[in-house]
Formats: C-alpha cells, sequence, structure tokens
C-alpha cells in the first residue's frame, strides 16, 4: 500500500509510548535522531518517503512524503529526535526492515558546487553527502517492527554520524553509510552527567578545554567492556555524545545519550574523541571506563571526575555492634571488618 503524507509534524523529543486498543487501527510514529561528529558544522539528509519491508525484503507499506524532509541531524542529539512520520495508519504484524528513501540530487563527487538536497557542512562550506544507491534501495535498517492490533507504537532510527560519513579520499566528496540502528520507545532510557573541567586540561589532551570541542564520551553494549576507538573492529562503540558547556560558570560540562535500549553498557570518556576517524585505528586515550545500567523509561546518571570522592563505607561494616563481639576464630574473613576507609576508585564518579 502507498500513502501520499501531506504533513509532517514540527521537530520534537520524541516520547516512548505503546499502547493497546483492540477495536482501533494500528498505528505507527518513526523519528530519526544523530550521534554526533566533532568537525561538522551541518549534516543534511534530506528524505522523499519511508518503506516497511517484510522478511522477503518486499515492500508491505510505503510513504511518499508531498514534500522532501530536510533533516539536519547534528540539530538532533541526546534525546531529541524528528519525526518522518507520525501516527499513520499501518496493517497489523511485524516488518522486518525500514528503508529510508534519500533525494540523491546533485550528489556526485563530480560536482562540488551545485546545489545540494543531502550536504555536510564544514568550515562554512557545503560539500556533497553521497549516499551509494540511496535514490534506488535507499537507506536500510535492521528491524524488527512490530505493531498490533488496536495498538500505537514509536521507533527512532539513530543516525550514528561518527561511523556513518567518510571522506572519500581528499575529494571534499563523502559518503553516507547506512550505519543505523532502530529501537522502540517503549524500551529506552537515557544516560546523562557532567565532565569535570580539569579532564580536558591534563596532559595529551586534545580537545578545546574551554568549548569542549574534540571531547566526548562513549557507549558500549555490555558491561565490562575495554574502551576502544572507532575503527570497524570490536569492541566498537554503540554511540557517543559530545559535551555542552555548562552555563553555570563552572567551566564543567555535561552530556547526554539518548534511546538506549533498557540493559548494561559500559561508558568511558575521552578528550581525544576530535582525532577519531572511522578509516583509521587511531590510538586514543580513555579515561576512567564506567558500567550502567539502562532502564526503560528512565534517566541514569554517570559523572566523570578527575579526583572522585572515595565511596562512603557502610556504618555497619566499619564498626562492629558492641554486644555482638565475634567469637575467638581461625579464620581471618570472620574478624570484624577495619576501619579505613576504600581508597579512593577509580576515575567515574557513579551517581545513584
Amino acid at each position: 500500500m502507498k500513502k501520499v503524507i501531506v504533513c509532517i509534524l514540527f521537530a520534537a523529543a520524541l516520547a516512548g509510548c505503546s499502547s493497546n486498543n483492540d477495536d482501533g487501527p494500528a498505528r505507527l510514529s518513526i523519528a530519526v535522531t544523530d550521534s554526533p561528529v566533532d568537525d561538522a558544522d551541518a549534516v543534511v539528509v534530506t528524505f522523499t518517503g519511508l518503506e516497511l519491508l517484510g522478511s522477503d525484503d518486499g515492500v508491505r507499506e510505503s510513504f511518499t512524503f508531498a514534500e522532501p524532509i530536510s533533516v539536519d541531524l547534528l540539530q538532533f542529539q541526546g534525546d531529541q529526535s524528528r519525526f518522518l512520520i507520525e501516527g499513520e495508519e499501518v496493517p497489523v504484524g511485524v516488518y522486518d526492515q525500514v528503508r529510508l528513501i534519500v533525494d540523491t540530487e546533485n550528489a556526485s563527487c563530480n560536482n562540488l558546487t551545485g546545489d545540494f538536497a543531502s550536504y555536510i557542512t564544514i568550515d562554512g562550506t557545503d560539500y556533497p553527502l553521497v549516499v551509494p544507491s540511496g535514490g534506488a534501495s535507499g537507506l536500510k535498517v535492521m528491524g524488527p517492527i512490530t505493531v498490533a492490533q488496536g495498538g500505537t507504537a514509536a521507533y527512532t532510527i539513530d543516525f550514528d554520524v561518527r561511523k556513518a560519513i567518510a571522506e572519500r579520499g581528499a575529494t571534499g566528496c563523502y559518503n553516507l553509510k547506512p550505519v543505523l540502528r532502530v529501537v522502540d520507545n517503549a524500551e529506552v532510557g537515557t544516560l546523562t552527567g557532567t565532565v569535570d573541567a580539569e579532564l580536558l586540561q591534563q596532559a595529551g589532551c586534545t580537545a578545546d578545554a574551554a568549548t569542549g570541542a574534540g571531547a566526548a564520551v562513549y557507549v558500549y553494549q555490555g558491561s565490562g567492556i575495554a574502551p576502544d576507538d572507532v575503527d570497524g573492529t570490536d569492541p566498537e562503540p554503540l554511540t557517543s555524545s559530545l559535551l555542552t558547556l555548562e552555563d553555570d560558570g563552572s567551566g564543567d560540562f555535561t552530556y547526554e545519550v539518548g534511546f538506549l535500549l533498557a540493559g548494561d553498557y559500559t561508558a568511558a570518556f575521552s578528550c581525544q574523541a576530535g582525532d577519531d576517524t572511522a578509516e583509521g585505528n587511531e590510538e586514543i586515550a580513555f579515561t576512567g571506563a564506567a558500567n550502567v545500567a539502562i532502564a526503560a523509561d528512565e534517566v541514569t546518571t554517570q559523572n566523570f571526575s578527575l579526583t572522585p570522592e572515595p565511596t562512603p563505607t557502610p556504618a555497619a561494616s566499619a564498626t562492629p555492634a558492641p554486644t555482638e563481639s565475634p567469637e575467638p576464630t581461625a579464620t581471618p574473613t570472620e574478624s570484624p571488618a577495619p576501619t579505613e576507609s576504600p581508597e579512593p576508585t577509580a576515575t567515574p564518579t557513579p551517581s545513584p
């Protein structure tokens, strides 16, 4: 079935939702968001439609936009997203893929001076953003996307621009590769926190200590991951977040990573993220990998500091109760715990 979308709602944060009304139609919303890149002023992708595909790669539902939708992906980071369709009635079922149809007009490395439908802006200059087969086969992202009878489902497609954009040699022409993931908004949470300004003033740091440019927090799927750069080999970061300067005059920074499926992750800070490219294997340094647990529809906080506070010692283990003196025993582990406070932990300062 082919539909023409006459009106697209304004940009907004897409709240995760899932509801059911057995007597009503199945409705679907799809938005796009972005994991950032350091050296671009804008990354504009123009969409002309989207398709929902079945397990046989056949098109089961198609939406053609009445007017192309141009989205600067860098404006929709963290937990911000941009609707492509919202509340559209679709047949009940499971869709295995989403195909984003991209406007590739004038997108050629042989044309570096025209008006481009999709482009990247670096230092004030627009360069064509070439999407291989973007106008024909589109950008494909694997699902599944499930819509129940009478249900309302909302999904977000995350463009990882740090991985997805690569210059074609030193040509001033860039490819947009389909490095995408789709998540059910009813199953995602947000990771946020602060980064002390002192971390950007250490020896070897290549980020701008005043603005935070060139620094980032990387997020890896699973706990206990040893952080590594973006290089196409494991462990590969799932996503990342640039820093935002706080407006309280402290010089500290904040970060935010949205649309993380509930589960366990590793977060790590690097003040050399500006040196990280998708094409190479850079030896960038990370500060204090921390395990974080993400819960659906909740915000998890993980802060990064140069001198974290010691972990508090529970009162019960610091001083034994006077009326319960331990019996003499040859087993050292059964003696009362010493009163010494533990040494400071590694760099991250977890918050509840």
